[in-house]
């Protein structure tokens, strides 16, 4: 992709000629009203755009009182932006018209380029040579356009920007989804919310969102960001804007709206299952600090309630604290927080006793219920003001009922006083209107509270907020990860199991005592271990060996075990004739407090990963897992072991032994160390076992994919 020129966050030209030209070409531009090709004349008309509109078209002499030329070199004077409005490979003639002329920012509105097989792949890429060294900062093709709400910039093809008026605000969208710009948009106006940039990135076939989003970063009316992703095109552009972003204080918040599942079909181990795209796209944006929604509504009320919350939740807790005047709303948002693990807290015994002197009872439950007396002004104003200051109070959502629509001077002018009352470091407060009441949500948003027309958005922006670590993963954990105990991995393909373990024992992971036989080989009249013990089946062919038969458990002696090998060889013949058994593998029998299945992969859009999830033959039943980009530090893989639930067991939860956590947290870091040989395309231990704390772990299955 063609790199941009950029000063300390973005090339301040380039921006001004991104969002506010002097001049733009419509090429392929239509006088016909209702045609796609003739709304980005009529909405830059409609909207007020103040600079020069040149339309292209070599069939008419004048489009909506304007000339129109017959090619972009013919208009007599430098343009500095174009928007291509002609089918594919019109497009990419004209493209190089532009480039020609000196056009510096060019949008391509055709499909039918990289989405759509080989030859459009291969358009794609005569783009992106026709721009290389250019100095073009190309958005698209498959680009709806751009808009700047703040001059009347409206270039795009979008039919949602015919609207009479389109606000403005401080909130930038990039989006590789065209049609969702407008959508936005439309539903943002309905709660006054505008933008400061839309932009439709499209194919990303020179620009993707990470260079364009730092070029916005030095948008002086921009303080935030939404990103609509449905892949992720380039890692490292993406990480560079997410850091210096970070460092700019500008929250990024991310709705993703698919998520390519290519590669899914070359993995051969539980990891491709059980960590697939969605996980591994969910991974890189929590390492790049990005707030992920998975409510689309969400993208439009998050930014301000993050922005609120950066500024004022600090060191609180990572709790939310509902306080409702009606026990049904209360409860929604309580039921919608604990879905997406959302540490909901009650309220200590001290607000309790204060609390009843104003007649309210509360019993065991997290709600603050404060029913009718939440009713009485001065009541509800005390409550929240007395729940904001306490340092326990991590984020307080008031969720506010019928009042809110035809009594808003009862229960929520009282919230939006006490937090006008309130200390600079109080708790942040949210609020939530059970019925349709945009009037207390606007008196709300007036008062600086950030309010939620849904309890799934509400609840899809706390998750984010609490699931988002305070400073990027990125430079925290990535950097600081352990280099491998070996220096290179040797051989392409699967590797059989036992060639896969010696490396894993090499990175420090402790294996399983083994005895390796020939399949016509007699078994030792000694084992170097007792029985009973496991017979497994060795090949490069095998992945998941149970389903076929290949492992056999519980052997209790010699003659048993010679039965079993037999037998076992014979059934695998019969239910795969074509894979070739290399040799059998003979080990003890072993138990843990805990089976755990870690694995790593290589995805093709978000980059190296490691899981960690419950682990055996029911991984994928289960899909406990947690996930992080690869390599991880020790603090990143305790991170992992407290966020997978069926593990809580080794922390000693309800008096269970206490497991080896910290062996287990070498493990991952050594299983993640794979992620730095660039060969290796999956690896995977499942099971790993966990033994009680000083006795370590023990790999009993391995897997390594390498090319």
């Amino acid at each position: 992709m063609t790199e941009t020129t950029v000063g300390k966050a973005g090339n301040t030209d380039l921006l001004s000629t991104l969002l506010n030209p002097r001049s733009v070409a419509l090429i392929g531009a239509s006088g016909t009203k209702g045609r796609v090709t003739a709304r980005p004349l009529k909405f830059l008309s409609k909207h007020g755009y103040q600079g020069k509109i040149y339309p292209v078209n070599p069939t008419q002499d004048e489009i909506d009182g304007l000339k129109s030329f017959p090619s972009v070199a013919d208009i007599p004077v430098p343009v500095e932006q174009a928007y291509i409005l002609l089918d594919r490979d019109r497009a990419v003639s004209a493209f190089a018209d532009c480039i020609d002329a000196g056009v510096k920012v060019v949008s391509i509105l055709a499909n039918g380029f990289a989405e759509t097989g080989q030859e459009g792949k291969e358009l794609q890429e005569k783009l992106q040579r026709m721009a290389d060294g250019e100095g073009v900062l190309l958005i698209g093709p498959n680009s709806m356009g751009i808009v700047s709400p703040q001059n009347g910039f409206v270039c795009t093809t979008n039919a949602a920007f015919d609207a009479d008026h389109i606000l403005a605000g401080r909130i930038a969208v990039l989006s590789q989804s065209g049609s969702l710009i407008g959508a936005l948009m439309s539903r943002a106006a309905h709660v006054g919310i505008g933008f400061s940039a839309l932009v439709s990135l499209g194919n990303e076939a020179c620009s993707d969102v990470g260079s364009v989003g730092s070029l916005l970063l030095d948008h002086t009316e921009t303080d935030a960001f939404i990103l609509v992703l449905e892949t992720i095109r380039n890692q490292e552009k993406l990480i560079k804007f997410a850091s210096v972003a970070h460092k700019m204080g500008k929250p990024v918040i991310v709705y993703t709206v698919s998520n390519s599942d290519a590669g899914a079909d070359l993995s051969v181990s539980h990891t491709g299952a059980l960590a697939g795209a969605p996980a591994a796209m969910d991974a890189f944006l929590r390492a790049c600090g990005f707030y992920k929604v998975d409510v689309f509504e969400a993208m439009i009320e998050a930014p301000s309630a993050v922005l609120m919350a950066r500024r004022s939740l600090g060191q609180r807790p990572k709790s939310a604290t509902v306080l409702s005047t009606t026990g049904g709303g209360g409860a929604m948002v309580v039921d919608q927080l604990s879905m997406r693990n959302v540490l909901v807290e009650g309220c200590s015994g001290e607000v309790k006793e204060q609390l009843a002197a104003h007649q309210i009872t509360l019993g065991n439950g997290k709600l603050i219920d404060v029913t009718l007396a939440g009713a009485r002004p001065d009541v509800m104003k005390a409550v929240v003001s007395d729940l904001v200051g306490r340092p326990e109070t991590g984020l307080l959502i008031a969720a506010v009922g019928s009042s809110a629509q035809f009594n808003p001077d009862l229960a929520v002018q009282p919230v939006v006083e006490a937090v006008a009352s309130a200390d600079q470091d109080s708790a942040p407060v949210f609020a939530f209107a059970v019925p349709h009441a945009p009037d207390a949500l606007a008196a709300f948003q007036s008062g600086g509270i950030p309010s939620f027309r849904t309890v799934e958005s509400l609840a899809s922006t706390v998750a984010a907020i609490f699931n988002t670590p305070r400073v990027p993963e990125l430079k925290t954990s990535i950097n600081d990860a352990p280099l491998p105990k070996i220096k290179e991995i040797s051989g392409s393909g699967q590797m059989d199991e036992i060639r896969s373990a010696e490396i894993f024992e090499k990175l420090g992971i402790n294996g399983c005592p083994r005895v390796v036989l020939y399949p016509d080989e007699d078994i030792p009249e000694q084992l170097p271990f007792e029985f009973p013990v496991v017979a497994k089946s060795v090949s490069s062919e095998l992945t998941h060996k149970s389903e076929l038969g290949a492992v056999r458990l519980n052997i209790e002696n010699h003659q048993q075990l010679r039965d079993t090998i037999h037998a076992m060889l014979a059934e695998l013949k019969e239910a795969a004739p074509t894979i070739l058994i290399d040799q059998v593998l003979v080990q003890p029998m072993k138990n843990g407090l805990a089976e755990v299945i870690l694995g790593m992969k290589r995805d093709p859009a978000a980059g190296p990963i490691v899981m960690l999830g419950t682990g055996g033959v029911l991984a994928e039943i289960y899909s406990d897992v947690s996930v992080r980009l690869a390599p991880v530090s020790i603090n990143t893989a305790h991170e992992m072991i407290r966020e997978v639930k069926g593990l809580a067991q080794l922390r000693g939860y309800r008096n269970a032994p206490v497991g080896d956590i910290e062996a287990l947290a070498h493990a991952i870091t050594a299983m993640s160390s794979l992620a730095l040989f660039k060969s290796v395309q999956e690896a995977e231990i499942n099971p790993l076992l966990v033994h009680s704390k000083g006795n370590g772990v023990t790999m009993l299955d391995a897997l390594i994919r390498s090319e």
